[in-house]
């Protein structure tokens, strides 16, 4: 039942290109795309324009599931069939990585499925997406939201139509549908998120990877908030990033418990930095000006990185990178399953990532920048590279 998700990535490149492979007969009110070139499998695609597909009794064609018609440049005769099409429709559509002309000729042919879509996209995605044929969907689409979740596979409960209802995506990728599998099939996540009146990406992460935190003051300020796909990476980092640390001083609960009174981002940034700090004065204890110079080797260093083996390396790293690489900092590193630090410099900024080895393999477990800041995918791709070519063993 579950749809396949297509990745943003080389292969929608390609399909970017049958945008100038359009041609619109104003007549016959038909799209036409020539696929011929790009995809022969395809051939030349046939689609409906919107007033035509209110219109039409025939069944709903099968068109190809990955293409994103909607994240597609608008060339001329590709705009004169989308400007049929309500604007709040394509956007809708275009939250989803496949099944979008099916989806959207869906909506044209049956006002209920246009009207779930309003309601709760996910579903109505998921139900086109589904193995169903054209005529179970109608049936469904006549009778209960709960029979529709529990045909596509999700619990037939109304907390379940209720958590869809008040989701608010921008978008939906592999991660997202996980973190939505992952919070609909426990019940004490799904009992805990009826509370909220929205749910964006941001709390959905959050209620994924910390169900302990639903509900709480920051919870419930996350769900409010506008959010893009790096700040929901950039939440759930800082939350491990403080959680761990937490767990290293051994704090008592309540002080951990400052994390979910937090009601901003940056309060809980401020926590994290305020618990370093206090682990950095205790390793330094006045020692800082003897340390030896890190920025300094890593700028003469003849190597593309620098693994750091010194404790007082890692001290430095945590201090310059605002990040707590030190509690991860063990004196038997030389043994086969102990965490590897490297650090390197790219376009002037220090960048570092710990390394877990074990079974003969090794595990990229956490990357960072200045100012704790994630990687981007140049970053990530240098380290790939590295890691391809087996040099952190």
């Amino acid at each position: 039942m579950k749809p396949r998700l297509i990745a943003h990535s080389a292969a929608f490149k390609r399909q970017q290109k049958l945008a100038k492979q359009c041609y619109w007969d104003e007549v016959e009110q038909t799209l036409w795309i020539d696929a011929r070139t790009l995809y022969p499998e395809a051939g030349v695609v046939q689609v409906m324009g919107w007033d035509r597909m209110m219109l039409d009794s025939e069944p709903i064609p099968s068109y190809p599931e990955e293409w994103m018609i909607f994240q597609w440049s608008s060339y001329s005769q590709l705009a004169y069939w989308r400007k049929q099409i309500p604007k709040w429709v394509q956007d809708s559509c275009a939250l989803f990585p496949s099944h979008q002309l099916t989806l959207v000729h869906y909506c044209g042919k049956y006002p209920q499925l246009l009207e779930l879509l309003d309601h709760a996209p996910l579903l109505a995605w998921r139900l086109v997406a589904s193995e169903l044929e054209e005529p179970e969907i109608v049936a469904l689409l006549s009778g209960k939201r709960v029979d529709m979740v529990t045909q596509v596979g999700w619990p037939g409960k109304d907390e379940t139509v209720k958590f869809l209802r008040n989701l608010r995506l921008r978008w939906v990728n592999q991660e997202i549908a996980e973190q939505v599998e992952v919070c609909l099939l426990d019940d004490k996540r799904l009992q805990a998120l009826q509370n909220l009146p929205r749910i964006n990406s941001m709390a959905l992460s959050l209620a994924a990877r910390f169900p302990e935190l639903i509900g709480c003051r920051l919870h419930r300020a996350l769900a409010q908030l506008p959010c893009r796909p790096m700040q929901c990476q950039s939440m759930v980092a800082l939350l491990e990033d403080a959680y761990r640390l937490a767990e290293h001083l051994g704090l008592p609960e309540q002080e951990v418990a400052r994390i979910g009174d937090s009601r901003y981002l940056v309060e809980v940034e401020q926590l994290y930095q305020s618990w370093l700090n206090t682990e950095l004065e205790e390793a330094l204890q006045g020692d800082e000006e003897s340390m030896p110079g890190l920025m300094e080797q890593l700028q003469r260093s003849h190597k593309a990185f620098m693994r750091l083996t010194q404790f007082e390396q890692w001290v430095q790293l945590s201090m310059h990178q605002q990040h707590a690489w030190l509690t991860d900092f063990t004196t038997d590193t030389d043994t086969e399953g102990a965490p590897m630090l490297i650090a390197w410099i790219k376009e002037n900024e220090v960048w570092a990532a710990l390394i877990e080895r074990g079974g003969g393999e090794a595990k990229i477990a956490r990357v960072r920048g200045e100012e704790n800041r994630l990687p981007d995918a140049a970053v990530l791709a240098d380290l790939h590279l590295w890691q391809a070519h087996g040099l952190f063993h």
